[in-house]
C-alpha cells in the first residue's frame, strides 16, 4: 500500500471510531487485534496489511473504498495517543474487554495470534458453560501488602500457593489446579521465541493465559508461574500492563522458584535423602527435580539460592546441564531412566560422597 493511502486509511480509521463512539480495545476486538496494534495503526507507528485494511473496515461496518477514501486533517493531540489500557480507577475499566497483563515483546503477528486463541479458547469454555448452566470466574487474590525483595516474594508465593489449596506441596499439577480456580489456559503454535501472554476480563473476572504449544512441559509449568506471578504486579500496580524489565523479572523469576519450588518442600525432599551441600550428583537433581516438576537448571539454581548445594558443585552442576542442552537444541530436558528408584540415587550419593 502506498504511503499516502496508509496516512488516509490511519486517519479515516481514527474518525471512523471516533464517530461511532468506539474504543480503541472495543474496535481492537471487532476486528481481531490487540489493542495496542491498533493504536500503533492509528498512530502511524504500524504499517496497513490489506488483510488488516479489510479486517477494519468490517469492524466498522463500511467497504474498503469507503474505509481509503475518507480524507481531512487528524487531530495529532488524539490520533499519536495511545490510550491508557488501564486506568487508575477500576470503574473507568473499559467491561467485557481483555486487557494485556505483561508488555508484549515479540511480533505484532505473534501478538495477534496469541489474542486470537484466548478468545477463541473463551468463546468455546462459554458455549459449552452456558449448555450446562455454569459461569467461570477466576477465583484467585492477586493483592497482597507485600513488598518486592526476595523475602516478600517467598511469603507472596506461599500466599497465592495457600489460596489455590497448594500448601507446601509442589505445583506440578499447576495447570489443572488453575484451571480449576477459574483460569482459563489456552496454547498456540509458535516460534520458540514466544513464551506467553496473560490477559485479565474486569467485567468477567477472568484471568487468561497463553502458551506456547511448542515447549516443554517444564518450561509451559514455569511459564504458567511467571504469568501468575505477573498478574499480582499487574494488579498492585493498579491495574496497568507490566513492563517486563529487569526489576520485573527478577521479582517474577524469585516468584516462579517459590511457587513451583517452595522452600520447605525443598529442604525436606534434600534431608530425606541425606544430601550434603558436597555430595549432589546429576543423578540426584534429574531425579529430585522431577518431583516438582521444573527444568534441571530451575531446580540447581533453587538449591544455590537455598544453600542446599556447595559453589563448586553448582559450577559442575552448570557446565554438565549446559553440555547436555548444547547436546540437545531442541530443548529437550533430562529425565531419569526407566525404573530408577531412590534407592538407586541413594548408592549414588553414598559413591560420590566417598569420591570425593
Amino acid at each position: 500500500m502506498k504511503n499516502d493511502e496508509m496516512l488516509t486509511a490511519r486517519e479515516s480509521v481514527y474518525r471512523l471510531r471516533i464517530s461511532r463512539g468506539l474504543s480503541q480495545i472495543e474496535l481492537a476486538r471487532r476486528a481481531g487485534m490487540v489493542p495496542s496494534q491498533l493504536c500503533k495503526i492509528e498512530s502511524g507507528r504500524n504499517g496497513l496489511t490489506s488483510s488488516t485494511i479489510s479486517r477494519l473496515a468490517k469492524a466498522l461496518d463500511v467497504s474498503i473504498s469507503e474505509l481509503l477514501g475518507e480524507s481531512g486533517p487528524v487531530e495529532e493531540s488524539q490520533a499519536n495517543k495511545c490510550f491508557n489500557l488501564a486506568p487508575d480507577s477500576l470503574g473507568e475499566k473499559a467491561a467485557s474487554q481483555y486487557l494485556p497483563i505483561l508488555k508484549f515483546e515479540g511480533t505484532d503477528k505473534e501478538e495477534s495470534q496469541a489474542y486470537q486463541a484466548m478468545l477463541a479458547h473463551e468463546e468455546e469454555v462459554t458455549r459449552l458453560e452456558s449448555a450446562i448452566g455454569v459461569k467461570t470466574q477466576t477465583i484467585l487474590q492477586l493483592t497482597y501488602p507485600y513488598g518486592v525483595d526476595e523475602r516478600a516474594t517467598e511469603l507472596l508465593a506461599r500466599d497465592v500457593r495457600f489460596s489455590l489449596g497448594l500448601g507446601r506441596q509442589p505445583a506440578i499439577n499447576a495447570r489443572s489446579i488453575l484451571e480449576n480456580a477459574g483460569v482459563l489456559i489456552s496454547e498456540v503454535n509458535l516460534p520458540a521465541t514466544f513464551l506467553s501472554a496473560s490477559y485479565y476480563n474486569f467485567d468477567k473476572r477472568i484471568l487468561s493465559i497463553v502458551l506456547n504449544s511448542n515447549s516443554t512441559e517444564e518450561r509451559k509449568r514455569y511459564r504458567l508461574a511467571y504469568e501468575i506471578g505477573a498478574a499480582v504486579l499487574f494488579a498492585s500496580s493498579s491495574y496497568n500492563t507490566i513492563e517486563d524489565d529487569g526489576a520485573a523479572h527478577r521479582f517474577l523469576r524469585n516468584f516462579v522458584a517459590a511457587f513451583l519450588m517452595p522452600e520447605e518442600a525443598v529442604r525436606s525432599t534434600v534431608l530425606g535423602l541425606g544430601i550434603q551441600p558436597k555430595s549432589w550428583t546429576m543423578e540426584a537433581l534429574v531425579f529430585i527435580k522431577e518431583y516438582f516438576g521444573v527444568s534441571a537448571e530451575a531446580f540447581s539454581i533453587r538449591l544455590e539460592t537455598l544453600g542446599l548445594v556447595a559453589p563448586a558443585i553448582r559450577g559442575e552442576m552448570r557446565d554438565a546441564l549446559r553440555k547436555y542442552y548444547s547436546e540437545h537444541p531442541d530443548s529437550m530436558e533430562p529425565h531419569p531412566p526407566a525404573g530408577q528408584t531412590r534407592l538407586d540415587v541413594l548408592r549414588g550419593i553414598i559413591s560420590a560422597h566417598e569420591a570425593r
